[in-house]
Formats: C-alpha cells, structure tokens, sequence
C-alpha cells in the first residue's frame, strides 16, 4: 500500500515452528520488524514495547493496532484458528497494550483470529475483549479520547 510503509509494520509475537518460512522471509525482505515472543520476553516488555514504537511512528502521523489473539499461548486462547504453544502470557500482552495506548492516540484498532465456536468457555472472547476495553481505557486516561466529564 502506497501511504503505508512496510518499514512502520511491527509484528511481535511471531512464534513457533508453526510459523510461515516464506512469510517471515517476506516480512524480512520487506523491511518489516518481527520481534518473536521469546525476543520480547528476553529484552523485557517495556523495552519490547518502546522499539515497537519507535519503529511504528517513525514518520507517521497514524497507527493501526491490529491484535492477533494466538500471539498468546494456546492454553489461553483456545477459539482460535492458530493455537501455538509458547506464546505470551495474557499478562504480558495487557502490559505491552497499555505502554502502547499510553504513548500516542492510536486510529484505530482491531482484534482478529478470535474464533467463538472454536471455544466451548468462550475464554478467547473474554481476552479479546478485555484487549479492547484496557486499550480505549488507557486512551482515555492519557488523554488520547475524550473523557466525558459527569454532570
């Protein structure tokens, strides 16, 4: 896409051997940043999160947030259509979450690979929905939404 450089594109949580070859291949030959779970768990998801950042504003006046739910382990996100072993902590991604929303107001956001009938417990939703509750409430609280005022 044309007003959208591949080199903005932080894809983190890329993991596993279940993991595309050619895809990665592509990411990389595209200039893309691939950060897998182990990188972000070994450097830390504070630092993790600021190189994202680094990386998705530089020379942007916008961001997309698109959240792919089998970034976590597998035995937290069971309704989706890519269970990996080995992925993210649900813990670890809400913090990663909030350093992004904190930092800058984001365009918009998206969660994808939440699948219900995959999930007899429906704990994929309850994920994927406190992924978007905790981001639109640290928008809020840095200042990046609007914060109704009460009456």
């Amino acid at each position: 896409m044309p007003n959208v450089p591949s080199k903005n594109l932080v894809q983190i949580g890329i993991g596993g051997w279940q993991a595309p070859r050619p895809g990665v291949k592509s990411g990389r030959e595209r200039q893309t940043t691939i950060m897998t779970v182990t990188d972000c768990v070994e450097m830390g998801i504070e630092t993790a999160a600021k190189r994202a950042l680094e990386v998705a504003w530089d020379g942007v006046d916008a961001v997309w947030l698109s959240f792919d739910v089998d970034c976590l382990d597998a035995a937290f996100v069971p309704g989706t259509g890519w269970p990996e072993p080995g992925g993210f902590l649900p813990r670890e991604v809400l913090k990663f979450l909030q350093i992004i929303a904190d930092s800058k107001p984001i365009a918009g956001m998206e969660i994808v690979e939440c699948s219900p009938p995959y999930d007899a417990a429906e704990i994929t939703s309850l994920i994927s929905t406190r992924v978007i509750c905790d981001v639109l409430a640290c928008q809020v609280r840095s200042g990046h939404l609007p914060n109704r005022k009460k009456r």
